[in-house]
């Protein structure tokens, strides 16, 4: 079982970066370019807190489908389905419904208040002490961003996390123009907020991990080169790139 202090995300390397793990419940979120790693960490996340420190987790996906997921998922040796039926992992897959959805039809769907009543009986069931969502940017599409709605239903439904005994992770992605998170207010809503890169480096695509705010905890703030073996996701906490 987990120190209810630090919820460890058994990666390799990212626990020395934050501490030991991330605050007892605390929203948790990770921003990145397609192809960075975030989905995969999401996964990792998830998974090694069933089968190595005994959290029960629910994986929440709007974008890709269960095949898809569990297809990556067992490709680096995480035997969900084992987990599933010992009801220590629920997979969530949303994105089935979206496509069958009209767009009037979405947001009553899969907009933050119908997930929060969704998860409210989920969480109440499973027990569980996890979540991962992605992603964000996949539900706030059916908002109006210069409405304002958007933001103040993405801080409810943050407000709603902290108030379960459930420690979060809610992916979003980067902009090509620098933008650090897709609606430029994601980030405000987590405890903390790890971006992830793909840059070019001497005519390679290098990805990188940067921890850039938690709240409660002493972090590196340094960027690592992160590497995905067939095992998954690698970070290199000693080293750091310029």
């Amino acid at each position: 079982m987990t120190n209810r202090d630090r919820v460890p995300t058994g990666i390799t390397g990212m626990d020395e970066l934050i501490s030991s793990g991330f605050s007892d419940r605390s929203v948790n979120v990770v921003s990145g370019p397609a192809g960075s790693g975030k989905s995969l960490m999401s996964m990792h996340y998830i998974y090694n807190g069933a089968a190595k420190y005994g959290d029960t987790g629910i994986y929440l996906t709007l974008e890709e489908n269960r095949e898809n997921i569990v297809k990556a998922m067992t490709s680096y040796g995480m035997d969900i389905e084992r987990l599933e039926d010992e009801k220590k992992f629920y997979l969530l897959d949303m994105s089935a419904i979206r496509r069958k959805c009209s767009e009037d039809m979405e947001e009553d769907m899969v907009g933050f208040q119908a997930l929060q009543k969704l998860l409210e009986n989920l969480l109440n069931y499973s027990g569980a002490k996890r979540l991962a969502v992605d992603s964000l940017t996949a539900i706030g599409l059916y908002y109006n961003e210069a409405s304002g709605i958007l933001r103040r239903e993405l801080f409810r439904f943050g407000a709603f996390l902290k108030e379960k005994n459930v420690t979060s992770l809610l992916i979003t992605e980067s902009l090509e123009n620098g933008e650090l998170t897709r609606y430029g207010i994601e980030q405000f809503v987590g405890d903390s907020f790890i971006t992830m890169g793909l840059e070019e480096m001497k005519g390679e695509l290098r990805r990188t991990i940067t921890v850039r705010k938690m709240r409660f905890t002493k972090h590196d703030t340094a960027k690592h080169p992160l590497l995905i073996t067939p095992q998954g996701m690698q970070i290199s906490p000693e080293a750091k790139v310029f």
